[in-house]
């Protein structure tokens, strides 16, 4: 069974750090997959998809980490002549914009403290959007939901 659920977030002026933990776990639950993997990708470039401890100070270590990373504050033009933030797609590039996490026994297999996070390095409030895709098994029968066939159920999430 393979389903997929497109997510929204809005982002500031800064970099943001935002838990995206529950949107990936509400994926699990509505895939109906006790075991399987998730990957979770944010699909423009910018935004990383990575692990971290849920300590504020651990968010605040990581937009501090951030801020030193090669090309901080260059702009580069793309063959359409649109001006990008070199600096925002170089961090995503070295964090990784996606990340799979297996899941077993219906949940993801992270340590108790780690949550899944999305990072903004943009500098621009924008409408930023994710994908958590489930792929697995559900631990009986053939149906999920409402009697449908698991690898039906997958559907387009909005705002």
């Amino acid at each position: 069974m393979i389903f997929l659920k497109n997510y929204y977030t809005r982002t500031t002026e800064k970099v943001d750090v935002i838990s995206i933990h529950a949107d990936v776990n509400y994926a699990i639950r509505d895939s109906g997959a006790t075991e399987g993997l998730a990957t979770i990708t944010a699909p423009a470039a910018g935004a990383a998809i990575t692990v971290i401890e849920k300590l504020p100070e651990a968010y605040d270590a990581r937009k501090e980490a951030l801020a030193v990373y090669p090309a901080e504050g260059k702009k580069a033009t793309t063959r359409r002549k649109e001006e990008v933030d070199l600096g925002a797609r170089v961090k995503a590039a070295m964090l990784g914009r996606s990340l799979s996490v297996p899941i077993k026994d219906g949940k993801l297999t992270l340590g108790h403290r780690e949550e899944i996070i999305l990072i903004d390095c943009e500098l621009t409030a924008k409408r930023r959007e994710y994908l958590v895709q489930v792929m697995g098994e559900s631990g009986g029968g053939e149906e999920g939901e409402g009697g449908m066939p698991l690898g039906m159920m997958g559907g387009m999430g909005e705002e």
